[in-house]
């Protein structure tokens, strides 16, 4: 009894320090402090490479069919764009291509993509009249004696959730360049990139019409008729 009064037993000076220190990584972990959130790698604000985003093992969305999925209604939600820098080039020359994926709601918007086993954005071009101008005329070649193309890929759907006002980016290059059949390179070309081809001499002067066609799965843009392929026109000459 009366223990209540005793004075506390005072700290050894040199007395060392038993504590467990935290892991690497996990500082801040015995004093209290709250751990950050997990960065989630599948949203962003402002995505400059959306294909390493899509690319990413985390951003899969197991079990959905990208050949299934179900049209989702993106008036008002979603505008995408291309850019094409400079937008005049010299036969042979090349432009850079800037495709924007822009959230115009002010909610997080979650946007579906097809892999196989990477996301395909592919680059066409069309003369002022329509017709394609970086294939060459008529089918595809026989393929050589003993080659055949690998198998297709499984496809797959990513994701990725452009947080409101947000946008995602990539980037692709055009050549002003006219094309021919390349059969000798089939046994390395992924049967998804079509019939392989290969450069064949320079594209005539002219306005062309170079759309973009993306891999987004189920949604047109407002005003399109076909899932996501923005357009700009680029002009060839001296």
């Amino acid at each position: 009894m009366g223990c209540g009064n005793k004075k506390p037993a005072e700290t050894a000076p040199n007395k060392p320090d038993t504590t467990s220190a935290p892991e690497d990584g996990d500082a801040g972990a015995t004093s209290g402090a709250a751990a950050e959130p997990k960065k989630d790698d599948c949203v962003g604000f402002d995505i400059g490479d959306l294909e390493t985003i899509l690319s990413k093992s985390a951003c899969e969305k197991v079990g959905m069919n990208p050949d299934s999925a179900e049209p989702v209604d993106m008036k008002g939600k979603l505008e995408v764009t291309v850019t094409a820098s400079p937008s005049k080039v010299a036969p042979g020359g090349k432009a850079d291509l800037l495709i924007t994926f822009a959230n115009k709601s002010k909610a997080p918007l979650t946007l579906y993509f097809r892999t196989d086993p990477v996301p395909r954005f592919e680059v066409e071009a069309y003369t002022a009249k329509g017709k394609r101008a970086d294939v060459p005329a008529g089918n595809p070649p026989a393929l050589p004696a003993g080659v055949s193309q690998p198998p297709p890929a499984e496809a797959k759907t990513a994701y990725v959730t452009l947080a409101a006002n947000g946008t995602a980016r990539v980037r692709r290059t055009w050549d002003a360049v006219k094309m021919k059949w390349a059969p000798e390179k089939a046994k390395g070309t992924p049967p998804e990139k079509g019939f392989p081809r290969k450069p064949a001499g320079n594209l005539g002067k002219g306005k062309y019409v170079i759309k973009v066609v993306t891999p987004l799965v189920g949604v047109a843009p407002d005003g399109e008729k076909e899932p996501a392929a923005p357009k700009t026109d680029i002009e060839v000459g001296s």
